[in-house]
Order: structure tokens, then C-alpha cells, then sequence
């Protein structure tokens, strides 16, 4: 047990309030159990988070950041597909890596972000970079490269889903049966992958 009574108590707080998330899962995270492994009181940490809610939000906002500065790509810069790619990558890497802390960022649990500015500026930023940077390479109206972005971003969540799938079964399946098959394919040439989504995306 680490104690925290120096410094930024609420910084601390919430690096160790991550790496429980990350641990256990977000449904075992509590106030009493950060207290505990932060080796602070029982009422330290509701100084800073009144409530479970408040608690997940603040690992999530750290969670979009994370996934932010992996993510980012310069809009002033030029951008190209394989950029693109790569950022696509670095995303499905972060939500196999990260994958409770991932749960609890694209989850339910903590409710309706605009409840949390600091939240919902870290959401969005995050992907307004991703759609300004995906803007460089089609030349479409708002509202459709909007419409792409969505399309684009939807295909990496579920990518991560499906490829959460492929390292639990691992060998167990028949190379040639059912979506697991497939999946792993993907799994093994994910640029190639990726290229092709994103190919026909932008022509799309």
C-alpha cells in the first residue's frame, strides 16, 4: 500500500483510482477501496469525488486523454492514409490494453458526460481530431464527412470488441468455421484490414 499525503492529493488519487480500474474493473472501483490502496481515510477522497459517478468520470477523463495523445495527429500537417491507419491502430491497441478502463469510458456507467465539462471537452477533443485529420483526405461536405467519421469510428469500436474475442479463444476454433475464423484473419493483417475499410470510406 502506497500512501498519498503529500503533493496533489486529488492527482494522486485519481492515478491510483486508474490503476484499480484497470486491475479489477471499473464495478469493483469504490471510494472505500481507492481509500484503502491509496492508505488515506475513508473521507479523504470525498473531498474530491462526491460520489461513485464522480469517481468513474475522473478515470475516464484520464482515460480520453490517454487515448487522445496516443491518437493524435497534427491537422496542420499533412495527412495521409497511412497516418490514418496507424492512428486506427494505436486506437484498437488502446482498447485491448486498456480494456476496463476502455469499458468505463464507452460505457454506461458514468451516465451523461454533460453532467462533467472536463469529460466531455476530453471526448470530444479526441474525436474532433480524428474527424479534422480524416478531413484532409475526403473531399465531402460537413455532413458527410461527419456521416464517415461516425462510420469509421464505429468499425474501431467494434474491431475492438471483436479482437478482445480473438485473444480469449486464441487457437481454440476451426480455421474455416464461424466469424472467429475471420476474425482472427483480420487480427493477423489488421493494416491490410484497416486499409481497406478506410479505402472505401473515403471513396464511399
Amino acid at each position: 500500500m502506497k500512501s498519498y499525503h503529500h503533493g496533489n492529493l486529488k492527482k494522486e488519487l485519481i492515478i491510483c483510482a486508474c490503476k484499480l480500474c484497470e486491475k479489477d474493473g471499473y464495478t469493483n472501483l469504490s471510494i472505500r477501496s481507492l481509500a484503502k490502496e491509496s492508505g488515506v481515510s475513508q473521507s479523504a477522497p470525498y473531498r474530491h469525488f462526491s460520489t461513485k459517478s464522480d469517481l468513474y468520470a475522473a478515470v475516464a477523463v484520464q482515460g480520453f486523454s490517454e487515448l487522445g495523445k496516443a491518437c493524435h495527429m497534427d491537422p496542420s500537417k499533412k495527412i495521409t492514409k497511412k497516418k490514418l491507419i496507424k492512428t486506427g491502430r494505436k486506437y484498437i491497441e488502446f482498447g485491448l490494453n486498456s480494456a476496463n478502463t476502455y469499458d468505463l469510458m464507452f460505457g454506461t456507467a458514468v451516465g451523461s458526460f454533460s453532467n462533467y465539462p472536463d469529460l466531455l471537452i476530453s471526448a470530444n477533443a479526441t474525436y474532433d481530431n480524428f474527424r479534422l485529420s480524416f478531413k484532409k483526405l475526403a473531399n465531402d461536405s460537413e455532413e458527410v464527412i461527419s456521416h464517415k467519421c461516425i462510420i469509421l469510428w464505429s468499425m474501431l469500436h467494434g474491431l475492438v470488441g471483436i479482437l478482445r474475442k480473438v485473444r480469449i479463444a486464441g487457437e481454440s476454433y476451426k480455421e474455416s468455421e464461424g466469424p472467429m475464423a475471420g476474425a482472427n484473419m483480420i487480427a493477423k493483417n489488421l493494416d491490410a484490414h484497416l486499409d481497406i475499410v478506410l479505402t472505401n470510406i473515403i471513396k464511399g
